[in-house]
């Protein structure tokens, strides 16, 4: 059982080619209010390899968009999504 696996949603500002992405279209990040192992173990249980996560920034997370947008669940808000980063940020 997951802790929470959190979504973000956001629109694409620009079209990406290679993803299939158009500006304006919704896309989710889904990350873990709790771990790294955490998030692999959900995208694993969703068919998501742990090397499409994106680590480049303070919060680890799964870049969803197309069909994947389907398996994200309610949304946080902006001010959530800040206060997860900075909680993150406090524990690197």
């Amino acid at each position: 059982m997951f802790a929470v696996i959190r979504f973000h949603y956001h629109t694409a500002a620009r079209d990406i080619p290679r993803l299939d992405v158009k500006k304006g279209d919704t896309l989710v990040h889904a990350y873990s209010d709790t771990s790294i192992e955490e998030l692999i173990e959900w995208g694993r249980s969703h068919g998501l390899k742990p090397e499409w996560i994106d680590d480049r920034n303070a919060l680890p997370h799964y870049d969803l968009f197309g069909e994947g947008v389907g398996l994200a669940g309610p949304g946080v808000t902006r001010a959530e999504l800040v206060a997860d980063l900075r909680e993150w940020r406090s524990r690197r």
